[in-house]
């Protein structure tokens, strides 16, 4: 009897989602298992849970209508463990213990705000994550509760601009005050960019703090390192992301924000058998375009870990990955953002798209990035990115060449 090769992908984040359709699609007349586990029964679009914390209306997208027709497993339960010797997954499921055994993982648990680098965070302040204690759900009810009073909102990145237009904008007689440790905006590096952020949320009564350590949350304060103290009514905390903690208990290599160490093809260097993508993962190879944190190169990541599990069970070599993005959209506010073309280093290049052109540019990716997975679900391989020589052609200026991989078998 010919053995049915079983991958398991835990996390049905953009990259999960991806890595599990595009891989079903592929290997549909192969005995292969695809089996997708998840916490939650819905997809939790994040790059939206700003939006969803002022209380505006998300559409709902079931996990289960996502995946009809493809001959995925999902699974609702929370993985409690990884067992690399015996290759299974340890999950709870309605209150009961199970483990499901794995020929490859692919790990897909994402990230979240880390509220734990600051003291004081976890216990006074909002983070826009999904579910847990302060999450978007609590600090939409807050905010609706409160009558007036100061904001105060920690981090100069996307999410942290993103997050002080839609409070302002949806609660223009909240006082809103952004303060980062470094300059604001300084993510992209772009002066223009940078200045129009800046100006845009200055205009709807956004206040601006930059070179600000934040080094403790108290209930109505934040502590800062100079001495000083910045009340507060209601704190929002966008100060950095952290990986799960499962990978480390299980072994793996990872970074300090505990983000699975991958090789090339973007297996875990501690085990050929396990893949990580998404915001679990740090290459520790080039890659093309900077590897951040980001809904994109979720996408690409579980597309292209698709592609190289097909070849495995084939019997054929993976490719190493690389990759260079598209653009990137930032809003600022009801019906204002900025876009802009990333296609080298993930820097902005050409015109800056300012205003609504800007807000409605980001609003289309991000409904695209829905979309994709039901375009993938009907023509496998749908999906596709520029730069994928980008890894072969830096490895031939090193003169270390691309080397052939077993592929974890």
């Amino acid at each position: 009897m010919e053995h049915t090769t079983s991958i398991v992908m835990i996390g049905a984040g953009y990259g999960g989602l991806m890595a599990a359709i595009r891989l079903a699609g592929r290997t549909r007349r192969r005995p292969v298992q695809v089996t997708l586990v998840n916490a939650v029964d819905t997809f939790v679009e994040r790059i939206r849970l700003h939006e969803a914390a002022v209380g505006k209306p998300l559409k709902q997208h079931s996990i289960a209508h996502i995946l009809r027709g493809t001959g995925i497993d999902f699974i609702r339960g929370r993985v409690t463990g990884i067992n690399r010797d015996a290759r299974e997954v340890l999950i709870e499921r309605d209150g009961k213990q199970e483990t499901i055994h794995y020929d490859y993982l692919v790990y897909a648990l994402g990230s979240r705000v880390d509220q734990d680098s600051v003291p004081g965070v976890r216990e006074y302040a909002y983070a826009l994550n999904p579910d847990g204690q302060n999450s978007a759900a609590d600090l939409r009810a807050r905010l609706e509760a409160q009558r007036g009073g100061r904001v105060v909102i920690v981090g100069g990145g996307a999410t942290g601009i993103e997050a002080a237009g839609e409070v302002k904008s949806r609660f223009p007689g909240l006082e809103v005050e952004l303060v980062t440790e470094g300059a604001f905006g300084d993510f992209k590096n772009h002066s223009g960019v940078q200045a129009y952020m800046r100006g845009a949320l200055t205009r709807i009564g956004v206040t601006i703090t930059e070179f600000t350590r934040v080094i403790e949350i108290r209930e109505r304060e934040l502590a800062l390192a100079d001495g000083k103290a910045i009340p507060c009514d209601l704190c929002l905390w966008a100060g950095g992301f952290q990986a799960s903690s499962l990978a480390q208990e299980a072994g793996l290599a990872v970074n300090e924000r505990g983000r699975i160490l991958v090789d090339e093809y973007l297996r875990s260097v501690s085990d050929p058998a396990i893949y990580a993508i998404g915001d679990a993962a740090m290459p520790t190879q080039y890659t093309g375009a900077p590897y951040r944190m980001s809904a994109f190169a979720a996408l690409v990541s579980g597309a292209h870990t698709a592609d190289n599990l097909s070849a495995v069970v084939r019997g054929k070599l993976p490719k190493p990955f690389s990759f260079s993005t598209y653009g990137q959209g930032i809003a600022l506010g009801e019906g204002q953002g900025i876009g802009f073309a990333t296609p080298t280093d993930d820097m902005p290049v050409g015109p800056l798209y300012k205003g609504r052109v800007g807000a409605s540019i980001r609003n289309f990716f991000v409904w695209f990035l829905v979309v994709t997975f039901e375009v993938e679900r009907r023509i496998p391989g749908f999906l596709f990115w520029f730069g994928k020589g980008r890894y072969q052609r830096h490895a031939r200026r090193a003169g270390y060449g691309v080397q052939a991989s077993s592929a974890g078998q």
